[in-house]
């Protein structure tokens, strides 16, 4: 899971399945990345998660081959802030699971004015580790 990384947002196409050329466009349309650069990012596999949605599609999961190449595309994924595509980890089921109580209890500080982030199953408030019993055991 290290080398993957998750693209949601990109539309599906009902005339073509391959989610390996759609990928390769969107780095070039959506993340300005020049195409001899994206001719080079190499993949073990693409494949959409899950059934098909009528109602939003489904996200991309990309096994890079070279860790590097995850570097190059996440470095400009700030060209999608304030679009509906996001690229995010793979992370085990575990770390999600923890990731998905923490994103309630980060969006509530950072409404706050605090500056709050994760790393990981760990969240940070304003520089120092979240801590509570009930909420992050695996932290105690």
């Amino acid at each position: 899971m290290r080398d993957n990384l998750i693209f949601s947002g990109i539309s599906e196409n009902p005339t073509s399945d391959d989610p390996e050329a759609l990928l390769k466009d969107f780095m070039i349309s959506k993340l300005k990345l020049p195409p001899d650069t994206v001719d080079s990012i190499t993949f073990h596999r693409v494949h959409r998660l899950g059934g098909p949605k009528s109602n939003r599609p489904r996200p991309i999961i990309a096994n890079l081959k070279h860790y590097k190449h995850k570097d190059i595309i996440k470095s400009k994924a700030r060209e999608l802030k304030g679009s509906n595509f996001r690229i995010n980890n793979q992370f085990p089921k575990e770390i999600n699971d923890r990731r998905k109580i923490l994103y309630p209890i980060m969006k509530q500080h950072r409404q706050n004015n605090k500056h709050a982030y994760m790393v990981l199953d760990k969240l940070y408030v304003d520089g120092q580790l979240y801590r509570n019993p009930s909420t992050t055991p695996w932290l105690f």
